[in-house]
């Protein structure tokens, strides 16, 4: 009778046993998928970055390029457009006189 009861508390904790590793080895994978995600964003991010920056540059080098002249105009366009882009008008002596 005592070699039952051993053996059945001996089969019972070693299929406890065996239940919880496999809870445990499930969170160790979704952890690792999780920092592949966050890791994957932050590549992603810093490829954005990189792309605005080079993008910046390349204008800030084609602004360079221009004459002294060209510039001027250049800002002057850039203002105006912007000003229409908001439905803002003209000062209104301007429009006036115009």
């Amino acid at each position: 009778m005592k070699k039952l009861i051993l053996r059945g508390v001996i089969l019972f904790s070693l299929s406890v046993f065996c239940l919880n590793l496999p809870a445990q080895s499930q969170r160790r994978v979704e952890k690792t998928v999780e920092n592949r995600a966050q890791q994957l964003e932050k590549q992603e991010e810093d490829k954005k970055k990189q792309a605005k920056e080079e993008m910046e540059a390349r204008r800030q080098k084609h602004i360079d390029m221009q004459t002294k002249k060209v510039q001027k105009r250049m800002k002057k366009n850039k203002k105006k457009s912007r000003r229409i882009n908001e439905n803002k008008k003209e000062f209104f002596l301007k429009r006036w006189f115009n």
